[in-house]
């Protein structure tokens, strides 16, 4: 049986878990990261760990737990009274239609905006607002799923592809069962009118999403408190601040 060792920064101490417990405190830690690294990224960092486990790799987790879930000041989320408009950038897969996405995301027609120049990305208009308790920027909609394999959980994260807020569930997913879950947005604090929610990928850099929206880079660093761009990582959810949607 392999074994991982984490070390506590709360507690200062040494704990060691199984890869099962492992899986489980990743799942349920995972949603309350500000920068929402994609689970696949947190599999492949605790498979290595596990194979190989020396305490290189064991510094290389706790740097990927430094850099990821940390607390984005210009986010901060108190007014849970408020709603404001926000969008999501969505690039949808080969099977995900124009319905299927009105229905994944909860919205009308003229809610969904097309990306041209060839990026084939959807932006999604939601009202956001501060979840109470979780203090957290979020958007509700429902999921119906559409498969008999597999957890309910990895099937909505699969199918949002990082911008899906779901606590952990052991549920097996069955076809035709409608799941509530909440979205990541975000509310701007004033110095922009919209905020666009959106997951970064292979090819992405905060320079080509400056140049991509028409924004500074010192904007996009600003509302994500980016103070160093080499920890800026594929799979993460950052917030484009926009002047007009």
């Amino acid at each position: 049986m392999y074994w991982v060792v984490l070390f506590s920064f709360k507690l200062r101490s040494s704990c060691f878990l199984s890869l099962d417990q492992a899986r489980s405190l990743l799942h349920f830690h995972w949603p309350f990261c500000s920068k929402y690294q994609s689970l696949k990224y947190y599999y492949q960092s605790m498979m290595i760990l596990v194979r190989k486990p020396h305490w290189g790799l064991l510094l290389f987790l706790l740097h990927l737990h430094c850099r990821t879930c940390h607390s984005t000041e210009p986010m901060n989320c108190t007014d849970t009274s408020r709603v404001c408009t926000s969008f999501m950038a969505f690039k949808p897969g080969p099977n995900q239609t124009l319905p299927l996405i009105q229905s994944m995301f909860d919205v009308l027609p003229g809610d969904i905006t097309v990306e041209g120049n060839g990026w084939g990305y959807m932006f999604i208009r939601k009202n956001c607002s501060c979840a109470t308790g979780i203090k957290e920027y979020l958007s509700n909609t429902t999921f119906t799923v559409k498969s008999n394999e597999g957890l309910v959980y990895d099937v909505v994260m699969n199918a949002y592809d990082g911008l899906a807020f779901l606590p952990n569930t052991t549920r097996r997913a069955r076809n035709g069962a409608v799941v509530s879950l909440r979205l990541f947005c975000g509310r701007s604090s004033g110095l922009w009118n919209y905020l666009v929610s959106y997951v970064m990928r292979d090819g992405d850099s905060v320079e080509s999403l400056a140049s991509r929206f028409g924004v500074s880079m010192d904007s996009i660093e600003s509302v994500n408190g980016i103070s160093n761009l080499d920890n800026v990582t594929v799979g993460s959810l950052y917030y484009i601040p926009l002047d007009s949607g």
